[in-house]
């Protein structure tokens, strides 16, 4: 806990020296040690990345002036918990930011709990000024609404009409921004997905002016995610994965803009050039983070080496059903044909369902040695090839006794997604169950 003391901002001070010393120490552990699972060993890069966002983010949160609600508060205090969880967890990040709306909702419940309470006794005198008796309530007499003069009811509607207007422009902006953005081929860049929530939070704080610059955020984006299939295309599975963002996004700027105007200066409002700054990832490569990613999972099967070989050389054929993440939207594997391990043969998946329409991925083994072969990809015209580019896939394998054999299945790809720090683990889980799934199909005599 931080110092007492009367001082709000040393109070922060010494927080923000707190979270930069754990950003420092955590920088250094995940640098010298590698990760234990190799779904979620990413670049160096990436993992200064993955720690410097949840770094900034924590710090914008702090310096945002305290929110004036029980709910806003608690609310802030579980994002600031989940980003310190992130900057542990670097690898984490966005996984923790998938379950904090669970961490919101409970802030919520134990705010209303609190403000729920015993009332304070209220000592009031009873009608016609006689005290009241022990033992019964005292009755306070309410007075009726006073009804709105003509001037200031047209006054009010003119009002919610301005504030009618600034919402549709603010709506028609953002989507003129993202067709630009479509236009420009950067849908997979942090311009989409910090940009955009940037954008509109901040356009519909200055031009709608409310009460809670949050609240208006948070509704704005929660109305644009609705509407993005229609305004942008999107699918499910899109909408679902850049959600938790657009949210983080939108709860960072809107208290950083209710503390500017709490605060009556515009001090608070620098605190959006980290975020625009972030917004501009993955627009060019020499702004851009490592992409070239590698997967492998490994798995031990009762076989021995020949029985391996044949299972890789027989007719492709997918038995088991795909893990729940894989299933969540993405495309399916709906056909498969090709056999043999001589170079140049090739293995065709028909992608199908989920999101996209249908297309192929078409791998070619490029080598074979011993115990080991290489695909190269071909070609991809599944919806898969707007997330990530395949590059090669390597089988190999090795006999550890006598009745049993261990497979390693490699995925390497090209990641097209930004901001790395929260859509690397993604591409690199589901790559890793992917590979796994293979194994399981491909590679393995008995599930054949």
């Amino acid at each position: 806990m931080p110092p007492p003391g009367n001082n709000r901002l040393s109070r922060e001070g010494y927080w923000i020296l707190g979270i930069l010393g754990l950003s420092f120490v955590s920088l250094m552990l995940r640098v010298r040690s590698p990760y234990p699972n190799q779904f979620l060993q990413p670049s160096i890069g990436v993992v200064v990345a993955s720690i410097a966002a949840p770094t900034v983010f924590a710090v914008v949160l702090l310096l945002a002036l305290r929110p004036t609600t029980l709910v806003g508060e608690y609310s802030k205090r579980a994002t600031l918990g989940v980003l310190l969880l992130g900057i542990i967890l670097p690898g984490s990040l966005a996984f923790l930011i998938v379950l904090a709306p669970l961490g919101w909702l409970a802030a919520y419940l134990l705010a209303r709990m609190e403000e729920a309470g015993p009332p304070p006794p209220v000592t009031t005198a009873a009608p016609g000024g006689i005290a009241p008796v022990p033992g019964m309530p005292a009755t306070t007499p309410v007075p009726p609404p006073r009804p709105l003069n003509p001037a200031a009811e047209a006054e009010r509607l003119r009002r919610r009409k301005w504030a009618l207007l600034a919402i549709v422009l603010s709506f028609t902006t953002v989507s003129l921004a993202g067709r630009m953005i479509y236009a420009h081929n950067l849908e997979t860049t942090s311009l989409m997905f910090i940009g955009i929530p940037t954008l509109l939070a901040v356009l519909l704080v200055l031009t709608v002016r409310p009460k809670s610059a949050l609240g208006t955020a948070m509704t704005g984006i929660t109305f644009v995610l609705l509407l993005s299939s229609i305004v942008f295309g999107e699918g499910t599975i899109c909408i679902v994965m850049a959600a938790p963002i657009f949210y983080l996004v939108g709860a960072i700027i809107g208290s950083a803009m209710d503390g500017a105007k709490r605060a009556k200066g515009p001090t608070q409002m620098m605190l959006l050039v980290p975020l625009l700054l972030m917004s501009f990832e993955g627009t060019s490569d020499r702004i851009s983070l490592p992409r070239e990613e590698s997967v492998t999972a490994t798995r031990v099967v009762a076989a021995h080496p020949e029985e391996i070989a044949d299972a890789l050389a027989a007719p492709l054929h997918f038995q088991t059903d795909l893990p729940f993440y894989l299933r969540m939207g993405f495309p399916r594997p709906a056909s498969a044909s090709g056999a043999g391990l001589e170079v140049g043969s090739r293995r065709v998946i028909g992608f199908a369902g989920g999101e996209g329409k249908p297309g192929s991925l078409v791998m070619e083994i490029v080598e074979v040695a011993p115990h080991t072969i290489r695909f190269r990809a071909v070609s991809d015209q599944s919806k898969i090839a707007h997330w990530l580019r395949w590059e090669e896939a390597v089988v190999s394998w090795r006999q550890t006794d006598a009745s049993h054999s261990e497979i390693s299945w490699t995925l390497r790809y090209r990641r097209n997604l930004d901001p790395a720090w929260y859509f690397e683990p993604w591409e690199r889980y589901g790559t890793g169950l992917a590979a796994g799934y293979l194994i399981d199909n491909v590679a393995t005599p008995a599930k054949r």
